[in-house]
């Protein structure tokens, strides 16, 4: 563990779900002496400002345990870490050289390329000052040659360090070496730069070290130290002095049957008409084979020193993308040390758990899903856990001015907030931006994620994301409708037939992140006469991809959407599928043609509006405000625990973009405020006329699509539609509708 705040107890088990027999490692960091945990399952989570209690019960007969603690340490910072096979004679001199960018120069000494052990070796990389700079290690202590002037920030170079034993010297040298296509400024190309340093006594070497890219040296044998902010291209080491021309050449002809070649490194190497299918993989063409593993996932399929702009997709230019880019702040894997593999009984009926972790005072709540091994409902609940991942752990409210501004406030954090706030190691959401200013596009469960705990602050509003969900959860409960859950990442694997085993499918309140695959389950499902119950706001929205080596982690590339930061050109494939990224609608897959709805409109909580029955007592789908006591032209959804049920993040119809012409609008909110803003793609020049209180196209509909078959959809287009569920003690109008829907959708009976 790091920071100066203590973390309490925290814990992850590395996997949103898990099926009843199997078990799941879970990893805890504590500063007390010992942890317990025990399994329990959750009902619902505690709203205090809306009278919702919390409700979880204790598993009978499921594991309970206690444990020493144990040091934790997270390695912060992309690398990539290659093993050498055996030590390496470095007597007739060293050269390494590389295509460097750095994103963030005079931020402190960082390493490009390295092998270090404490007191010994080598490395290329930048001074404090941002210059170019090759370190050697002698019995004397570390000799450093440096450029007069720093790198400048976003343009390449082609940079070499050489030690020359014979001559008792050190030399680097940066020339400029990127195109005006790959370069931030043309002003930043400047001149060639050499300089070097005298040897005071023999280099301190550390031949059996392993070679590292974007780091200088590991402690722990996992967290990095000294790490770059930027990106490497063709890095090469050859065990032999070379002159300066030379060395020049080394990173475009590599010596890869020279026995002293160490490594020449690939980075393009795997690129395929699906994109990076060994991600972690860095390929070494020398005659050694001294590949590497990436570690927190260095961003690939990013453009490379020699980037024209031509080609946009890293798949038909692989030359112009053998570059990774590493981040002193990413994190994908905490990489604790499991301490319990907590064994899930083989009879435990699916639905929302939890590990109760307790050290000393403090606690932590540990959630997953135990999905089903067989049906055992009508009725199957999918939570959207690849929106968790996106806003897991996020720190906008506190980093972002502008939040605080559309908020009105300054947010108030108590102790859970200031210490989520403080841990910034356990990595950060896909709404943020990385310290040299690129957009985080990875997430993972191998982490904590903070923000699916109940006491979590969001500046949306008291229900968001995991909590949000768990009103649905609890609605179900309460209304007694049996019912089964699973994640994305299941129907992602498990598609349509996972789907057609139940009568009526539920998604949750903001399936924001959803994958090709996913979209095609659920379209196939309702093809296939399947029930849908779309219950959320801005669903099937960017284009997300799962690791090919992890299904744990993911991967967005922002573009042509509402969106917190945006790919810079070439950049906007993803790399662990090779598909465009972006929105779906941008890639023709608009949810208006499943949903009948897509995203119109984002907005805070006053913003949020009631919905006006627009459908007659007479015409087809009346039969959804049955006993709700709702008739045509009256408001109801007015309460909630997020303000009113039309609110956040509305969709609405749309037939230009797909909404088949047979769906039938039930509803409309109406009296939406000037805070809800219409979405950035739905307009092509600016306007004065952007908010809710003068723009009619700001708004939710709630329709039902009948489908040829015997399918359907219903779509409440909002996602604090769920945060209503609960007023009017589970029997208010919003209650009402649903249990109307689920219960046809579940009986099979015609919805028109």
């Amino acid at each position: 563990m790091t920071g100066a705040r203590s973390l309490g107890v925290v814990g992850y088990v590395g996997a949103p779900a898990v099926s009843p027999g199997e078990s799941l490692p879970l990893h805890v960091a504590t500063d007390e002496p010992t942890w317990s945990g025990r399994l329990v399952r959750l009902y619902a989570l505690e709203i205090a400002s809306a009278g919702v209690e919390h409700r979880e019960r204790e598993v009978e007969g499921g594991p309970r345990f206690t444990h020493e603690a144990i040091p934790q340490h997270t390695p912060v910072g992309s690398y990539v870490r290659a093993d050498l096979h055996e030590p390496v004679d470095l007597g007739a001199g060293l050269t390494v050289a590389a295509l460097v960018l750095p994103t963030l120069p005079g931020e402190g000494e960082q390493h490009c390329i390295a092998q270090t052990a404490p007191g010994a070796g080598w490395a290329l990389g930048l001074d404090a000052r941002g210059a170019a700079a090759f370190t050697v290690h002698t019995a004397a202590g570390p000799v450093t040659a440096a450029t007069a002037q720093p790198l400048v920030r976003r343009c390449w170079y082609l940079v070499t360090g050489v030690l020359d034993r014979a001559a008792g010297r050190v030399r680097v040298t940066a020339v400029p070496h990127g195109t005006l296509v790959s370069n931030r400024v043309i002003e930043g190309r400047g001149d060639r730069q050499a300089a070097d340093a005298a040897l005071p006594g023999a280099p301190a070497l550390a031949p059996g070290a392993p070679v590292l890219l974007g780091a200088g040296g590991l402690e722990h044998e996992v967290v990095p130290h000294t790490n770059f902010d930027g990106r490497l291209d063709r890095p090469v080491i050859v065990a032999r002095a070379m002159d300066d021309a030379s060395a020049c050449a080394l990173p475009f002809t590599p010596p890869v049957d020279d026995h002293r070649t160490i490594a020449a490194f690939d980075l393009a190497h795997g690129i395929g008409p699906r994109g990076f299918a060994r991600p972690s993989h860095v390929h070494d063409a020398g005659p050694h084979g001294h590949h590497g593993v990436a570690v927190n996932h260095p961003t690939r399929a990013v453009t490379g020193h020699n980037f024209d702009g031509d080609v946009q997709d890293f798949r038909y230019a692989p030359e112009q993308y053998a570059a990774m880019h590493f981040h002193r702040d990413a994190m994908t894997d905490c990489r604790w040390t499991p301490q319990e593999d907590v064994a899930i009984a083989p009879d435990l009926p699916s639905g929302v758990y939890a590990i109760r972790l307790s050290a000393g005072e403090h606690e932590d709540l540990v959630p997953f899903v135990v999905r089903p091994r067989t049906p055992s409902a009508p009725v199957l609940l999918v939570l959207s856990t690849n929106s968790y991942l996106a806003y897991a752990n996020d720190h906008v409210a506190v980093d972002s001015p502008r939040v605080q501004a559309w908020m009105g406030a300054v947010p108030a954090l108590d102790a859970f907030e200031r210490m989520r706030y403080a841990h910034r190691e356990l990595g950060p959401s896909l709404y943020e931006w990385h310290l040299d200013g690129t957009g985080v596009c990875h997430s993972s469960w191998h982490r904590p994620i903070l923000t699916m705990r109940p006491q979590a602050y969001n500046h949306n509003g008291p229900v968001w994301q995991f909590p949000a969900d768990m009103q649905i959860v609890d609605w179900l409960d309460r209304r007694g409708i049996a019912c089964d859950v699973v994640t994305d990442r299941d129907v992602h694997d498990g598609g349509a037939p996972l789907l057609s085993r139940y009568a009526c499918v539920l998604t949750g309140s903001h399936p924001e992140y959803e994958t090709g695959p996913m979209l095609d389950a659920f379209e196939e499902y309702v093809s296939d006469g399947g029930r849908l119950c779309y219950l959320g706001g801005n669903g099937m929205y960017w284009v997300t991809a799962y690791d090919p080596e992890d299904p744990h982690v993911i991967e967005i590339r922002r573009a042509e959407g509402t969106q917190a930061w945006q790919a810079p050109p070439g950049e906007r494939h993803l790399s662990f599928t090779g598909e465009p990224g972006g929105t779906w609608r941008s890639r023709g897959r608009a949810p208006q043609k499943s949903m009948g709805v897509g995203f119109v409109a984002h907005g805070n909580p006053r913003s949020g509006a009631p919905y006006v029955r627009v459908v007659a007592d007479d015409a087809p789908g009346a039969w959804v405000f049955e006993g709700a006591g709702v008739e045509q032209g009256a408001t109801f959804g007015e309460h909630g625990v997020m303000g009113a049920a039309a609110g956040i993040e509305v969709d609405a119809v749309d037939p230009e973009l797909g909404t088949p012409a047979g769906a039938i609008v039930l509803a409309s909110s109406v009296g939406h405020s000037d805070d809800m803003l219409e979405a950035r793609e739905n307009f092509n020049m600016t306007s004065r006329a952007l908010g809710g209180s003068r723009n009619p196209k700001v708004r939710s509909d709630m329709v039902l699509v009948p489908r040829v078959g015997g399918g359907a959809v219903f779509s409440t287009g909002s996602i604090a539609w769920a945060s209503s569920l609960s007023h009017d003690g589970y029997d208010g109008a919003v209650s009402r509708v649903l249990a109307n829907v689920v219960e046809r959708f579940v009986a099979g009976d015609p919805v028109v």
